[in-house]
């Protein structure tokens, strides 16, 4: 029995980080999905094409046409496979091989990536309360339905009706990150190796480009972007079947009770609850949440989540300015960096349990409790990501370009163990297990102000900075240094032994006798 419930715990394992790979972080693969959005002229009015006189107006966006006037003659930016003898070629749509793109266009795409992060940052907080209170099996036929709504909303997209890619990607981004947090509980059956399997599943979440990047290869052949997510709806199967058959209806609980999956215990805790214990209880939550989140060991990890993803997204939108300066032409920029810095986020995949792997290597001593020695690991997981979060602001300032070729590879280490440092820190006992959604979201609420921050500084380097970052990276550079403060804040809690165990709490209370559980009921010992 013992065989049999290692091996159906292995199985969720595997299930869960395919999940991960395929289906949580379509996001990551944006710049590939720009390749198929060009070709399929969304935003093309944008540019200043050429329109022969055959072309059915009902084949652009209204705006491409002039009325009560003959076809609009103008130039664009064109991509082709076969050696130009000069540039002023005039070329007609359709594309016929020929890939149209403008400046405008692209940075109208690049407007609506970074307004689907942000809004999709935004939306993780209340679906975070959603899950605490409501457990995993609705908050994650929630992320279906968003999922679904998301692919569907992208099927009936087009280039006539353009703006639907904000809400259809925000879903399924959303859907996500949701899949992704709700998979991060899995690891909690896995004692010694919790942190590797969380590890596993963040860098699978980053590693998700792999299905964008198949749905550029099958647009190649000749299938549309649209139809691509119409297939990509079938996830839900998938989904479904993790939702009904391997995770629980509530959580699964840190530190994990040697009576988890004993339907018995579980019935007995629940039975004698009252409607008015069940209210008393909440306000109680609630105020446990609260003196959490007021805590300076919360705020700090705010305050450094925050200006680590401003960097990030900073990157994001200003790394093309840094190889203009150093002289690589736009279009190659686009055709080879932006898809290289793409294909590195592959490696998020074999980065990630090496992180994992850090935060568990070092043996369980007698002369601190648990509790801190687990803390101590964590930091150093956090000391490694303010270290590369400097190393990545330092680069942009030193022209060269073999640097900010491996600027990529540091950008997506960084990124991988940014999540999993923050992942590893929230799961600690010293916070409530049950207020996790809650910790997340906040962060992510954070993160959705840095994207605004981030839009400040582009248009400040735009408007006045004659389209030179160089101060702006030294800011972030400022703030970097400043977030440090928090490694330095675990360091005193841990020193001081004001890390606390909040896992003395009664598990079962909240968890319905029906609930399907990862173990079965008649082994609870087996974990």
């Amino acid at each position: 029995m013992t065989s049999c419930c290692c091996n159906k715990r292995h199985v969720t394992f595997v299930w869960a980080t395919l999940e991960c790979l395929f289906f949580t972080g379509v996001i990551f693969g944006w710049v590939w999905l720009t390749v198929t959005l060009r070709r399929d002229a969304y935003f093309l009015d944008l540019c200043n094409v050429t329109l022969p006189e055959d072309l059915s107006s009902d084949s652009l966006p209204k705006e491409a046409l002039q009325e009560g006037s003959e076809p609009v003659r103008r130039k664009c930016r064109t991509t082709t496979t076969t050696e130009m003898t000069t540039p002023e070629v005039e070329y007609f749509l359709p594309f016929n091989g020929t890939q149209y793109f403008c400046d405008e266009q692209e940075d109208r795409l690049d407007l609506l990536y970074g307004v689907i992060v942000i809004v999709r940052n935004l939306l993780v907080l209340p679906v975070g309360f959603f899950m605490d209170k409501y457990g995993t099996t609705r908050t994650r036929l929630l992320t279906v339905l968003a999922f679904v709504t998301g692919t569907l909303m992208m099927t009936f997209s087009s280039a006539a009706f353009p703006w639907l890619l904000i809400p259809a990607l925000t879903l399924v981004s959303l859907a996500g990150l949701i899949l992704l947090i709700t998979n991060l509980q899995v690891a909690n059956l896995f004692g010694e190796h919790r942190y590797t399997v969380m590890a596993t599943f963040i860098g699978a979440y980053h590693a998700c480009t792999v299905i964008v990047i198949c749905m550029k290869a099958t647009n190649d052949l000749g299938v549309g972007t649209q139809t691509s997510f119409m297939f990509l709806t079938i996830a839900i199967v998938p989904i479904l079947v993790s939702t009904i058959a391997f995770l629980p209806k509530s959580r699964i609980p840190w530190p994990l009770p040697a009576t988890y999956g004993n339907c018995n215990v579980l019935h007995g805790r629940y039975s004698g609850k009252s409607k008015n214990s069940r209210d008393s209880k909440n306000r109680e939550d609630f105020a446990a949440f609260k003196n959490v989140a007021c805590s300076p060991l919360f705020v700090w990890s705010l305050a450094w989540f925050g200006v680590l993803y401003l960097g990030e997204s900073f990157y994001d939108g200003s790394f093309r300015l840094l190889f203009i300066r150093l002289g690589v032409e736009r279009e190659y920029i686009n055709e080879e960096y932006s898809r290289l810095y793409s294909g590195f986020k592959l490696l998020g995949l074999a980065i990630s349990p090496a992180l994992g792997y850090v935060l568990g290597w070092r043996k369980m001593s007698s002369y601190s409790p648990p509790r801190i020695q687990h803390m101590h690991k964590v930091l150093i997981l956090v000391v490694l990501s303010s270290v590369l979060a400097l190393l990545n602001a330092l680069l942009p300032l030193i022209p060269s370009l073999p640097l900010q070729i491996a600027g990529f590879v540091l950008q997506i280490i960084e990124r991988v163990c940014v999540l999993v440092a923050l992942c590893s820190f929230l799961t600690h006992v010293h916070f409530p297990i049950e207020h996790f959604g809650k910790y997340i979201g906040c962060h992510y609420f954070v993160a959705s102000i840095s994207g605004l921050i981030g839009f400040a500084f582009q248009n400040l380097i735009h408007v006045h900075l004659n389209s030179n970052p160089f101060y702006v990276h030294l800011i972030l550079l400022v703030l970097i240094v400043i977030s440090c403060g928090h490694p330095v804040n675990i360091w005193y809690h841990c020193r001081q032994g004001l890390i606390h165990d909040a896992s003395q709490s009664d598990y079962g209370a909240d968890i319905t006798p029906q609930e399907k559980l990862i173990l079965e009921p008649e082994s609870p010992s087996a974990v």
